[in-house]
């Protein structure tokens, strides 16, 4: 794989674990509007964070084999797809009880992208540089946490 070829897929990567990070913060930092507007009480609506890190959790090593047969490259796509179409869906649902399950369903993608991006890095890359390659795919998610979050 080219120089340039490469710096962009780890961009490309970057980027990915970026947008997975911000959806599944900004629940955190919206809390409070999202229980008022889903009429529930703050520690209902702070379930839509606790099932998104059991499904992650759980879903994460499971997934993971899995999939390991699939084309990386197209499961990583099919998995932010999948992450975006469950966003806009979660945004359509009309109250609690129908949000929860989508969401649910929609961090199922994460599960899957985070640690294929990380394998998929890694392959890419000498051994001897895997380790920096990996970090710099996480990096999405720690500028997320801090870009991500609603102020």
């Amino acid at each position: 794989m080219n120089l340039d070829r490469l710096a962009a897929t780890r961009w490309a990567l970057l980027y990915g674990n970026f947008t997975i990070g911000c959806g599944v913060m900004v629940t955190a930092g919206t809390l409070n509007d999202l229980a008022r507007a889903l009429q529930v009480s703050v520690p209902v609506a702070g379930q839509l964070i606790s099932v998104a890190a059991v499904v992650m959790a759980i879903g994460a090593p499971t997934l993971a084999a899995l999939v390991a047969g699939f084309d990386r490259r197209r499961l990583l796509a099919f998995a932010l797809a999948w992450y975006a179409v469950g966003h806009a869906l979660s945004a359509l649902m009309p109250g609690y009880g129908a949000l929860l399950p989508v969401r649910a369903l929609t961090m199922l993608a994460a599960a899957v992208f985070t640690p294929q991006a990380a394998a998929a890095i890694s392959v890419m890359v000498p051994p001897e540089q895997r380790g920096r390659a990996i970090t710099f795919v996480f990096l999405g998610w720690s500028v997320s946490s801090v870009l991500g979050m609603p102020l």
